[in-house]
């Protein structure tokens, strides 16, 4: 899964849902006894309690109480009782679910551990509060709580921070919580799993002891040399040893593999230092043994218990796989996909020979899946991570598994098995998760992967059984039947969007992606704002229902959000979409007052996207003043350009407006903002910006294969709509129409065939399959193809969405990126899937702003041209109809 999605997956099978929803009313913890005139309030994992007077400061130093899972009753009430007897504000996570899904392995590092926080509302309360709670439950069990400074022996931590939600906007334009310096200037308040302070703030007294004994140097055996894993259990490190005294001393360099204790628990509440142990003992079981690494033994640093393995030469399985997939590619060689077929055959054949051998040991593995293997030169695995191995005869499920390798019920070898087969699966069809989600999904992917590859018959055979379903499959998902799509493959979308919805609900209306909870559920991209208006362009719905909730919720979402794909700026654009101009208002009259201070020019969440909408709304209310409002931002704009500009190209894995390419994070974004400014004044100046915006994409790209441009993040190359290729095409597409740039025009055609590689692992629209055919469709006429080659592609594209496809009580309904659950939302779920298809069914809009119908020489007859100074003032200059060049370009509007 991707990093913080295992937490949002444990309360609901189908769809994420906030951890404290997990089996809430059966695991919540007893409300602790409040006095008269307390107050007690809930959100979505934490229960508050505040005394009647609340005189706590925006911020300071707070405490953090951990708790063994056995213990945690008794250290709630028992802290509970002491700040109420002592008047302290407090908060405690609602159930033993919540505290369970934030100490698992993969539970966010930056907010794991924590059972209670403490509100001292100065320095001499935070003494007499932790010597009070110290004499308490000091040196009761409880994990580390990674981001703080440990009091004494725990479970007490501390670190300085916000007391109350502050927002600011960081270097990449994310919205962060902050503190402000005694300047009054904002800082990120960083929750990083290291503990830190503010430069401002000097550490209390009461705490300088156990900063001491933090900083202490441990007699560790080895020199770290590199991080090749982190989990709330424990990293993974590749090192030297440092001495004679070292286990592998003989050794060039090892690996360590670290327990911490407490943390990173299983499914049936073993720790991360519990299973290391395991590990050994089971490593020690099949010593000897090829594609097993070598151990040489463990050692004990305070409480972490540290493993020592040989370190294995070679690639991770993923990255093997992704070098040598045929599929990736518009035009598949065919020899070449046959090259892979005997490659993947020989490698699987090792394989399986591997896991026989360690069932040759009486171990059954448990969690078997890509992610634990190493593949050395000459395509030799070797197998990782024993955590929970265990005797191949126990009658019991495995504790963990990878979604889609993992069967619940499985005991003995059969789990092993499934897994064999999912991975003999993910060799030519790298979508085995989703067996994960709908039980019969294997099986047809099989199918698939059988005829794209032509397998042996006798491999499919022995698979297919593998991969069935089971009589004991609950899960309401199945893999959607027949020919795709269907005629009514637009109907069953917008049913499953409509069947979907939850209106009694305040934090979301649809179901998405996790990302909707940072960002309250309510934005254009992964909250409700984007289906109603997927509905209502593709369908001609106008959910009233839907609409009311859209409305509720422009007083809910933090004012800070002001972003039109993350906030207010998008709900108010849906909301007049849907005639509710009276709510559209009051959201832009919410967000008018935050944008002085947000400084990112991306689409998705800063100055484009709200300047866009400005204009938007300047023409359909007539109002100068927000026509103003909107050319200030791209002064703004112009200005953050000129800029990064100077900066040197970093090909990085970042969503920052800096540091990508792209239409949403990247600055294709700006470039449309700056394209709509230019329609909107005729002022040549802002179209030389929008070229200069695209070059700076185009900067950040580097050739694929069969002469693909294509988005260059250093290790890998982005053909998707968000952060890739595509959005960058749409853009440069629509510039085009306006000025006739040498280099834009060259590099549109690589860029449109990177859109159609015959295999995606994703279907969203913000980073798979939805997006390249929106794309596609939206261009038509640039595709630089034949006619019958470009539909060809673009319908194959269609067909190959039946790999993602399945159905919810019969409607169909897409996965989420990562697969791991069933989404709604437009950037990676169902809205985005019916917005792709309704612009190449149907020829409506992919997405807002993307297309404008305005002639261009209607809008240069009614405005003045306008040069730009250096803060942007307007001044007289040549009429508009004067040829201007700008980037060797020429004008055609």
């Amino acid at each position: 899964m991707r990093d913080g999605a295992e937490s949002f997956a444990l309360a609901d099978r189908t769809f994420f849902d906030w951890p404290g929803n997990w089996d809430l009313e059966a695991t919540r913890f007893p409300a602790p006894p409040l006095p008269d005139g307390w107050t007690r309030d809930d959100n979505d994992a934490w229960t508050f309690c505040r005394p009647p007077e609340d005189h706590l400061p925006d911020q300071g130093w707070k405490i953090h109480v951990s708790a063994a899972q056995e213990d945690a009753h008794r250290t709630l009430a028992d802290v509970a009782a002491y700040c109420t007897r002592h008047g302290i504000a407090f908060k405690y996570l609602k159930s033993a679910n919540v505290l369970r899904a934030l100490s698992r392995k993969y539970a966010q590092r930056s907010s794991a551990g924590k059972l209670l926080t403490v509100y001292p509302v100065d320095e001499a309360e935070l003494a007499r509060t932790l010597e009070g709670l110290d004499a308490l439950v000091g040196g009761r069990p409880g994990p580390y709580v990674l981001t703080d400074l440990r009091f004494r022996e725990g479970p007490l931590y501390v670190r300085y921070g916000g007391f109350r939600t502050r927002y600011m906007e960081d270097a990449d334009g994310e919205l962060v919580t902050a503190f402000r310096r005694p300047d009054g200037t904002p800082e990120p308040d960083r929750r990083a799993p290291v503990f830190r302070t503010p430069d401002w703030v000097a550490t209390p007294d009461i705490l300088k002891d156990s900063l001491a004994a933090r900083q202490a140097v441990d007699d560790f055996p080895y020199r770290i040399t590199g991080a090749l894993h982190f989990s709330h259990g424990g990293g993974v490190y590749r090192a030297e040893p440092a001495g004679e005294h070292a286990l592998g001393a003989g050794e060039r360099s090892v690996v360590l593999k670290e327990g911490r204790p407490y943390s990173g628990t299983d499914g049936v509440g073993r720790d991360a230092v519990a299973r290391l142990a395991h590990e050994h003992r089971i490593l020690a079981k099949l010593a000897g043994l090829p594609g097993i690494p070598r151990t040489f033994g463990t050692f004990q640093v305070r409480d972490h218990l540290f493993l020592v393995l040989e370190e294995v030469e070679g690639q991770d399985f993923q990255s093997w796989l992704a070098g040598i997939y045929p599929l990736t590619v518009p035009e598949p060689d065919e020899a070449a996909v046959a090259a892979h077929r005997d490659r993947a055959l020989a490698l699987f054949g090792r394989i399986e020979a591997l896991i026989a051998s360690v069932h040759g040991r009486g171990v059954r593995i448990g969690d078997l899946h890509p992610g634990n293997f190493i593949i050395q030169p000459g395509d030799i695995p070797v197998l990782l991570d024993f955590e929970v191995a265990d005797a191949i005869d126990l009658a019991t499920p495995s504790s963990l598994g990878a979604p889609g390798f993992h069967r619940a019920d499985a005991t003995g070898a059969d789990g092993d098995h499934y897994a064999l087969a999912a991975i003999a699966l993910w060799l030519f069809l790298p979508l085995a998760a989703l067996g994960g989600l709908a039980p019969d999904k294997a099986s047809a992917l099989l199918d698939t992967a059988a005829r794209r590859f032509g397998l042996p018959g006798d491999l499919v055979a022995r698979l297919a059984p593998q991969l069935a379903p089971n009589d004991n499959t609950t899960s309401p998902l199945r893999s959607a039947p027949g020919a795709f799509p269907p005629p009514d493959v637009l109907t069953s979308i917008g049913r499953g969007l409509r069947d979907s919805a939850t209106p009694h609900r305040e934090d979301r209306l649809y179901p998405g992606d996790f990302a909707q909870f940072a960002e309250g559920g309510a934005g254009f991209g992964h909250g409700a704002a984007g289906v109603l208006w997927a509905r209502h362009t593709v369908l001609g719905e106008r959910d009233e229902e839907g609409a009311a909730w859209l409305r509720a919720a422009v007083d809910r979402v933090p004012a800070e959000r002001t972003g039109f794909y993350d906030g207010l700026h998008g709900m108010a654009y849906v909301l007049r979409e849907l005639g509710d101009d009276e709510g559209a208002l009051r959201a832009l009259d919410r967000a008018a007052d935050r944008l002085s201070v947000r400084h990112c020019p991306s689409l998705y969440r800063g100055l484009s996207g709200v300047g866009l909408n400005l204009l938007h709304f300047a023409d359909a209310l007539d109002s100068d003043a927000l026509r103003q409002q909107a050319l200030g931002l791209a002064d703004r704009v112009t200005e953050r350009l000129a800029a990064a500009r100077t900066e040197p190209v970093e090909h990085k894995r970042r969503r920052g407006s800096t540091h990508a390419a792209g239409l949403m994070y990247g600055w294709s974004g700006p470039a449309l903002f700056l394209l709509r400014a230019h329609r909107a004044t005729g002022d040549r100046g802002l179209l030389d910006e929008a070229v200069r915006a695209v070059h700076r994409d185009l900067d950040r790209c580097a050739s694929g294969p069969q002469d693909t441009l294509q988005a260059d993040e250093g290790f890998r190359l982005l053909p998707y709509l968000d952060n890739g290729s595509a959005g960058i095409a749409l853009v440069a597409a629509e510039l085009l129409r306006h000025r006739d740039d040498a280099r834009i025009r060259e590099a549109l055609p690589a860029l449109l065939r990177a859109c159609s590689s015959d295999f995606v692992i994703e279907s969203g629209l913000w980073g798979g399959r939805a997006g390249l055919i929106g794309t596609l469709a939206t261009l038509r006429e640039w595709v630089p193809l034949p006619a019958e080659t470009a539909e060809r592609q673009l319908r194959r594209h269609l067909t190959n969405l039946h790999q993602h496809a399945m159905t919810l009580n019969g409607a169909t309904v897409f996965p989420c990126d990562g697969r791991a659950r069933i989404s709604m939302d437009v950037a990676t779920g169902g809205a985005g899937v019916l917005l792709a298809l309704g612009a190449a069914e149907r020829g409506t809009e992919l997405l807002p702003f993307l297309t404008d119908s305005r002639s261009a020489a209607a809008v240069h007859s009614a405005a003045p041209e306008r040069a730009r100074g250096a803060h942007g003032a307007a001044t007289p200059t040549a009429p508009s109809g004067t040829a201007g060049t700008a980037d060797n370009g020429r004008e055609v509007s």
